[in-house]
C-alpha cells in the first residue's frame, strides 16, 4: 500500500522535499493512516510535520478519548500537536448551515491557522477512494454538473489527498497488519447524515449485489470526467477570448451574441459560468436555470433583462448581453442569492423578474401593472392577470403539495389540487411534474392551464400581477 500511495504522491507532485505539511488527524482510521504513511516518507522528503485535532463539541466523552488519544500519538512520535475546540452545533444554528457543513468549516479554519502560524506550505487530508466514491454520488443525487462528478480532487491549491488512491478496507489492513490503533466515530455509523446513508446503504449494496468493484469503478469514472472537464476548460477559456469582452471600469461583460450562436452549448454554458465565478467569486447557488436564464436572453426583445444570484443583472442589447453586478442593490446585498431554489425546490417569484421552469424550459415574466378601467383582460393560456392585492403570501412557483386547492367558482367553491389533476385527466406520472404558481396551499394557477378565480380582476382592482409564458414545450 506505501508503495501505491508514495506513486500517486509522485503522479500528483504533491510532496516536494523540505515540506511543511499540516495533517488533519481526527483519531479515524483514515487520518491514522495517514499521519503514519507521512512519518515513513518523512525521511525520504525531509518533511516537517504539523498535526491539528478538532474536538467538535457534539460526542462528549467519545471525543475526549479522541483528543487524547491524538494528543499521544503526536507525543510519541514528536509532532506538534494543535487542538481546536469548538462548538459545532451552536455554529451551524447560528449560521443556518448543517452540522456537517459547519464542522468541515471550522476544521479548515483550524488547518488554515496551523499553516499559517506554522510557514507550511501544504495541507494533508485524508480523503480516501471510498469518500470520492460517496462524494460523486452525492452530488449526483444533488443535481451536479460535471465538475461535482468529478469528486475530491487529489490537489486544490496547497491541498494534497495522499490517500486518494486507497479504499477504506485496504486502510484498516494496513492498520491492522503494522499493529497500529484508532479510534472509532460512531457518528459515522449511524444513518443520520446524508453521506452515511449513501455509505452504509447505496454504497454497501452496490459492491454486494451489483459489482464488488463498484467503489473503484467510481472513482476511475471522476477521474475520466477530470480529464474531460480539463479539455472544456482549455476551449471554454479560448471561446470566452472570442466571445467575451471585459468592461473592467463598471465590472460588466458583453457577450457578442452572434459568435455566442457559433459555439457549442456546452461551451456557451461554460462562457456564462465563468462570467459568474468572476462576478460573484463562486458559483454555489448558481443553477443550471440561471445559465439558460441568460442564453435565452439571446432570443428576447432588446431591454429584456433577469435578476440572478448574487446581485448579477443580465440585460439583452441589440448584438449582446451585457452581464454586471446590478447597480440598484445596495451593498449588503450584492452577494445575496436571492433567487436561488431552497431546500423544498421552490422558486420564489421575483417582481419585476424572469424565472426559468427547468421542468418545461418556459420563461416565466412577471411584471406590476396599475388597472385602468375597460382594460381588456387576456384570454389565452399563456398570460394572466391576478388581482395583486389578493395576494397573502410570498407567491412562489413549485409543485403539488398534499393540502393544495384551487377556487372554482366566484361563490368560494374549492377543489384539491389532486382532484382536478384526476378530472382532468392529467397522467399520474405528470402530476408532480408541473407547475404551479401558488399562494400558500392556494393555487394561483396550474401553469399553462386553470387559473384560480379567488384572483380574478375586477372594477375594484387597482393593481394588477401579470404573468406570461415565452417559449418551451
Amino acid at each position: 500500500m506505501l508503495d501505491r500511495v508514495q506513486d500517486f504522491i509522485q503522479k500528483y507532485n504533491m510532496i516536494n522535499k523540505g515540506d511543511r505539511i499540516v495533517i488533519g488527524v481526527s483519531g479515524g482510521a483514515d487520518s491514522v493512516c495517514l499521519f503514519h504513511v507521512l512519518l515513513k516518507l518523512s525521511p525520504v522528503y525531509n518533511l516537517i510535520l504539523f498535526a491539528v485535532h478538532v474536538n467538535h463539541g457534539i460526542r462528549g466523552r467519545e471525543a475526549d478519548e479522541d483528543e487524547a488519544y491524538v494528543r499521544k500519538i503526536c507525543l510519541d512520535n514528536r509532532v506538534p500537536f494543535t487542538l481546536v475546540k469548538a462548538d459545532v452545533r451552536g455554529l451551524a444554528a447560528a449560521d443556518g448551515l448543517t452540522e456537517e457543513e459547519a464542522g468541515r468549516k471550522v476544521r479548515y479554519d483550524a488547518f488554515g491557522d496551523c499553516f499559517e502560524k506554522n510557514q507550511c506550505n501544504k495541507i494533508a487530508i485524508a480523503h480516501n477512494r471510498n469518500d470520492n466514491a460517496e462524494t460523486v454520488l452525492f452530488h449526483l443525487f444533488r443535481g451536479s454538473g460535471i465538475k461535482g462528478l468529478m469528486g475530491i480532487p487529489a490537489v486544490r491549491d496547497n491541498i494534497i489527498r495522499p490517500l486518494l488512491c486507497i479504499g477504506r478496507e485496504e486502510i484498516e489492513y494496513y492498520l491492522k497488519e503494522n499493529g497500529i490503533s484508532y479510534q472509532i466515530d460512531r457518528t459515522n455509523l449511524t444513518q443520520d447524515y446524508s453521506r452515511n446513508k449513501i455509505r452504509h446503504q447505496i454504497i454497501s449494496f452496490a459492491e454486494k449485489e451489483i459489482n464488488s468493484g463498484s467503489v473503484e469503478h467510481i472513482a476511475k469514472a471522476a477521474e475520466k470526467l477530470s480529464e474531460i472537464d480539463a479539455y472544456l476548460d482549455k476551449n471554454i477559456k479560448s471561446a470566452f477570448e472570442r466571445v467575451v469582452i471585459h468592461h473592467h471600469e463598471d465590472l460588466a461583460y458583453e457577450i457578442n451574441i452572434e459568435k455566442l450562436r457559433q459555439e457549442d452549448l456546452v461551451i456557451q454554458k461554460g462562457i456564462v459560468r465563468q462570467i459568474f465565478k468572476q462576478l460573484a467569486g463562486q458559483l454555489k447557488d448558481v443553477k443550471e436555470y440561471h445559465v439558460e436564464l441568460i442564453l435565452a436572453l439571446a432570443e428576447r426583445q432588446v431591454g429584456k433583462a433577469v435578476d440572478l444570484p448574487y446581485g448579477i443583472l443580465a440585460a439583452k442589447g441589440y448584438e449582446n448581453i451585457t452581464v454586471k453586478n446590478n447597480p440598484g442593490l445596495k451593498p449588503q446585498e450584492k452577494f445575496q442569492c436571492r433567487d436561488a431554489l431552497n431546500p423544498a425546490g421552490e422558486q420564489r417569484l421575483s417582481v419585476p423578474g424572469d424565472i426559468l421552469i427547468p421542468q418545461t424550459n418556459q420563461i416565466l415574466h412577471a411584471k406590476l401593472i396599475n388597472y385602468k378601467k375597460n382594460m381588456i383582460i387576456p384570454r389565452n393560456g399563456c398570460t394572466k392577470w391576478f388581482d395583486y392585492d389578493k395576494i397573502k403570501n410570498t407567491v412562489l412557483i413549485r409543485t403539488r403539495k398534499t393540502g393544495d386547492y384551487i377556487q372554482i367558482d366566484s361563490k368560494g367553491s374549492r377543489k384539491k389540487i389532486k382532484t382536478l389533476f384526476i378530472d382532468e385527466k392529467i397522467p399520474r406520472e405528470k402530476r408532480e411534474l408541473l407547475p404551479l404558481l401558488a399562494d400558500g396551499a392556494h393555487i394561483m394557477w396550474v401553469i399553462g392551464g386553470r387559473m384560480s378565480e379567488a384572483y380574478k380582476v375586477s372594477e375594484e382592482t387597482e393593481v394588477i400581477l401579470e404573468i406570461s409564458l415565452d417559449g418551451g414545450n
